[in-house]
């Protein structure tokens, strides 16, 4: 299994973006490009490290486009492939399609602040869940890193 793409709208310093990853992608760029924003995004959904506090929105995530205007709405969906995985399987049954993918994503509001996540086969066709309750099986590990490495 493995992230196909991510999808964001609103976010942070992404208007609308659509991300394509391999199997195997590095993430590089220059100062100030998104890379932490999206790495966080990811994190928003699959980090069971970060707390339903940590998940809440802040008026701060939410888009400020280039006259100032901000975002009403954030929209983050991540696209799994290859979801062959038993435990997975099982603990996502019913939200994997015949062809081996699941989305799952996560919408924000500004007002009132508030957010619902979703799962589901297809990504016009997802269920609203009360928890994030995949991350037992489906999850990832952050490791910050370290730039001094003296």
């Amino acid at each position: 299994m493995y992230i196909n793409s991510v999808y964001l709208k609103g976010y942070r310093n992404y208007s609308d973006s659509y991300i394509k990853f391999n199997q195997s992608t590095l993430v590089i760029g220059s100062n100030d490009v998104g890379k932490t924003n999206l790495l966080y995004s990811l994190r928003l959904l699959l980090d069971k490290s970060l707390s339903e506090l940590d998940i809440e929105p802040k008026n701060s995530d939410f888009h400020i486009n280039n006259e100032g205007d901000q975002s009403d709405f954030i929209e983050i969906i991540i696209n799994f492939k290859d979801v062959k995985e038993d435990a997975v399987l099982s603990r996502l049954s019913g939200y994997v399609s015949d062809d081996n993918q699941t989305f799952i994503k996560y919408c924000a509001s500004r007002n009132p602040l508030d957010y619902k996540i979703f799962i589901g086969h297809k990504e016009n066709d997802m269920d609203e869940v009360s928890s994030r309750f995949y991350l037992k099986y489906l999850s990832l590990k952050y490791v910050n890193s370290q730039r001094d490495l003296m």
